[in-house]
């Protein structure tokens, strides 16, 4: 949506920053997608490396102290809230530039917003989980937050990249392959849960020895494993119906390479999946597959958005008003340039017309 502009409130927190165009917001769209991608990693990291409780406290990583101690577990965990900092400063200026796009786009200072609260959000999340002592439901919810951020992330540079104006948002393709599509986006969020409640029930609990051992989910891991791979055979299938779909229908080349992309990805993320459960879930692979997952929400909100005709955006330079300069002209003054008036009667001749318009124009300079 292409709005009037945002919200007064957000209006006045960006008002004195320059105006911009569209092609300068969009490196900060991208940016803000590979960030919210990087916090999922480092996330991860912590986790997969026992630094969960790196530091004890919240937001400093000890009571009295605010930065850790040079110890791996500490320094891991203190990175993360680093780069999380580092996250929301990105994010803010992000949400400035959006209010100060010209012309004004007030989805884009939305989806900005959304990213600054999400950041926030999580962070507010991750100091909770580290108070509860790695609390396992609580971490799910962290990770999901993550996720979110991801989607909206990825909408963003979406709407930056392709024009929403008025005329454009018409649908590709029929209605029960947008309904395919909304069943692919609503498995993939279930899947994703039932990943993150398998790795709560597994052996990388966020904790470390000598470091107070965090909670499990009461499920076996077997259990949940299975659930997690049986729910991850129906999202594939889904997926191969979708981009068997979109290749008979006449769709954009685009979209069906979307489709053929996402459900590679898909059986490639099920190897990993399965390579990691027979090898006793290594740390690495572990990392890899939370990478996958990440990179099959990007690629599932991207395939769902090109569903619908979007042209490319233009650039959106901001354009200036050029004042003419002429001789004894103050700069930056308009200049009025005089126009003798001209009566003209209507009906008459060209030849007649012209004389009368002269007789005229002389009487008024007269």
């Amino acid at each position: 949506m292409v709005g009037p502009g945002p919200s007064p409130f957000l209006t006045r927190a960006g008002r004195r920053l320059p105006e911009i165009g569209l092609g300068t917001f969009r490196p900060l769209a991208i940016t803000s997608l590979v960030l919210s991608v990087l916090i999922v990693a480092t996330g991860a990291a912590v986790r997969l490396t026992g630094s969960g409780l790196g530091c004890p406290d919240w937001p400093s990583c000890y009571r009295h102290r605010l930065t850790a101690q040079l110890s791996f577990h500490p320094v891991v965990e203190f990175g993360n809230r680093l780069v999380t900092v580092v996250i929301v400063v990105a994010f803010a200026l992000t949400l400035l530039a959006a209010l100060r796009l010209a012309p004004r786009r007030r989805d884009l200072a939305w989806l900005s917003a959304a990213l600054v609260g999400g950041v926030i959000g999580q962070a507010v999340v991750g100091g909770i989980v580290v108070y509860t002592k790695l609390n396992p439901y609580l971490v799910m919810v962290h990770f999901g937050l993550s996720m979110a951020i991801v989607g909206v992330a990825m909408v963003l540079l979406h709407r930056t990249t392709h024009d929403y104006g008025p005329g454009t948002g018409a649908a590709l393709v029929a209605r029960p392959v947008q309904l395919l599509a909304r069943a692919v986006g609503a498995v993939l969020v279930v899947v994703v849960a039932a990943g993150t409640a398998t790795t709560g029930a597994g052996p990388h609990a966020g904790g470390s020895q000598g470091q107070l051992v965090a909670k499990r989910l009461p499920i076996a891991l077997r259990d949940m494993a299975e659930l997690h791979s049986s729910l991850a055979m129906v999202l594939i299938g889904l997926t191969l119906g979708l981009a068997v779909a979109l290749h008979v229908m006449p769709v954009p080349e685009r979209v069906r390479r979307s489709g053929r992309i996402l459900t590679v990805a898909l059986v490639a993320q099920a190897g990993v999946g399965y390579t990691q459960y027979f090898t006793h879930l290594p740390a690495a692979l572990v990392e890899v597959h939370v990478l996958g997952a990440t990179a099959l929400v990007a690629g599932t909100v991207g395939l769902f958005l090109s569903l619908r005709h979007r042209p490319p955006a233009a650039p959106g330079r901001v354009r200036r008003p050029i004042v003419p300069a002429t001789v004894g002209s103050t700069p930056g003054e308009p200049v009025v340039t005089p126009v003798e008036p001209v009566a003209v009667r209507v009906g008459e001749p060209d030849g007649s017309g012209s004389d009368a318009a002269g007789r005229a124009g002389a009487r008024v300079r007269g």
